[in-house]
């Protein structure tokens, strides 16, 4: 079928079915950013940054993201010049190829496959280039020089592949920092950085198209928005003409700012003193006027289930990219982890969780310990995961206040409670069941169970290892 690059034309394909069955993505932030690995510690998530950076409180240079060090370090006073100056002198960013092309040259990317599959991810999205301006793969669109050496992409997918994983790519269409000298500290600097002119447009226009013809990607991840000079609706077309069961995400807003630079400097004035006050009752949401499978949000997982389909993207500490400063305090512990992927899921969403390898391309074992706890959980209680959907309500809580999150699948509704498994009864508060179910341990026995006053309780075993962290039941016939 060829689709028409219109937005009308798009919208009538479905959303392919493997994506909402697979649950769990992992997300690969790896470039010269991950040299230097440094951000600024903050208490603060991005959440809370992008808050205070709506509302003018901070500046984007005291971003807890790894990835933006290029861009922090043209600050001068910053954390991360300050980092700089000391670490490396007067040195370039450009710099920083060398050590990371020394690493990615002897780097085998089937032990990265590998975990990914252990822990029970069904798809993988690399970042392709990111706001450095870097690709990692042997672009030749503009005879540019700048760029690996080696196919890291190409090598990562083949990789992913042959674990039976789907690969997605990620490409920063928005910026460009390489073209653009100034640094970014505000809103509005944001949306300079978004307008480069119609070189750049065809530029990330055809890195894109390069990108869909050589790999034939699963997910077609763009961030930071699209240039104004071209249509996004073309490279969609491109890409479902191409890969006929892909999904592309959300992040293609288009800056349509005046061409005279007295009014584009009165308009972006304006919009800063808008932004300014709208924060104060929260992030305000980009208006979304072009097509897309999969709403992206970040960190923050929404209160109220979405009605469309929706992922959550968050590293597994307050960075995408490496960042060496970062302890236990920053990361997700295992538990964590599983709580926050059950609620997402609960509520009809995927969770695509991001490692940040080191320079050497090594995943860093305060990385790797969640992901192991996560995949260890999958491999018994993945059936109140994978394939299913959502149920008429995602939460209650058990009578001693624990958080339980409902899915479902066909006639059964598994009940995921978000602590470690104990023995004796639990109940669960607000959930009628008929005689004729029947209550089972996800990965266990069948449970004795009992109605009372309108709550499920239920006899857990006391005569096996109990589980750590959460544990499933499986209610068949409700």
């Amino acid at each position: 079928m060829t689709y028409a690059s219109a937005r009308k034309s798009l919208a009538a394909r479905p959303l392919p079915e493997w994506y909402r069955r697979a649950k769990l993505g992992i997300f690969v932030h790896w470039g010269l950013y991950s040299v230097p690995a440094f951000a600024e510690r903050t208490d603060a998530d991005y959440s809370a940054f992008m808050r205070d950076l709506t509302a003018g409180t901070t500046t984007a240079d005291r971003i807890p993201y790894a990835e933006w060090y290029l861009n922090s370090m043209r600050v001068p006073g910053s954390p991360t010049a300050a980092h700089h100056a000391a670490s490396y002198g007067d040195r370039p960013y450009a710099d920083f190829r060398s050590a990371f092309e020394t690493g990615a040259d002897t780097l085998d990317f089937a032990d990265w496959a590998r975990l990914f599959a252990e822990i029970g991810a069904r798809y993988v999205v690399m970042v392709t280039r990111h706001l450095d301006g870097y690709p990692l793969w042997p672009t030749e669109i503009e005879g540019s020089a700048y760029r690996s050496r080696r196919d890291l992409v190409g090598d990562l997918t083949r990789a992913v592949r042959e674990q039976g994983l789907r690969m997605g790519l990620y490409y920063c269409g928005g910026m460009d920092w390489t073209r653009r000298e100034q640094p970014l500290r505000t809103m509005t600097d944001m949306i300079r950085h978004q307008a480069l002119g119609p070189d750049y447009a065809r530029y990330a226009a055809a890195q894109w198209r390069e990108l869909i013809d050589t790999y034939r990607p699963s997910i077609l991840w763009n961030d930071m928005g699209w240039p104004a000079e071209v249509d996004p609706h073309e490279i969609m077309a491109h890409f479902y003409d191409t890969v006929d069961d892909g999904v592309v995400n959300d992040r293609w807003t288009q800056p349509k700012l005046p061409r005279n630079r007295l009014a584009r400097a009165a308009y972006l004035w304006f919009i800063g003193i808008v932004l300014k006050a709208v924060a104060k009752r929260g992030i305000p949401e980009p208006a979304k006027d072009f097509h897309y499978d999969v709403a992206t949000h970040e960190y923050a997982t929404p209160e109220v289930a979405p009605t469309g389909a929706w992922e959550l993207t968050r590293g597994l500490g307050r960075s995408f990219g490496y960042n060496a400063e970062e302890t236990e305090a920053d990361t997700l512990t295992g538990a964590e982890l599983i709580h926050l992927f059950a609620d997402v899921v609960a509520k009809g969403g995927n969770l695509l969780l991001n490692v940040g390898p080191d320079g050497a391309g090594r995943i860093p074992e305060l990385q790797v310990a969640p992901l192991r706890a996560l995949g260890a959980w999958l491999a018994r209680n993945g059936a109140a995961i994978y394939d299913t959907t959502t149920w008429e309500r995602n939460a209650t809580t058990t009578t001693a206040g624990v958080q339980v999150r409902f899915t479902r699948r066909a006639d059964t509704v598994f009940a995921i409670v978000l602590a470690d498994q104990p023995s004796g009864d639990v109940t669960v508060r607000e959930l009628r069941v008929p005689p004729s179910a029947t209550v089972d341990l996800v990965g266990g026995p069948s449970l004795r169970w009992e109605q009372r006053d309108g709550d499920l309780t239920v006899r857990l075993p006391g005569d096996a290892a109990p589980q750590a962290h959460a544990y499933a039941l499986a209610i068949t016939g409700l």
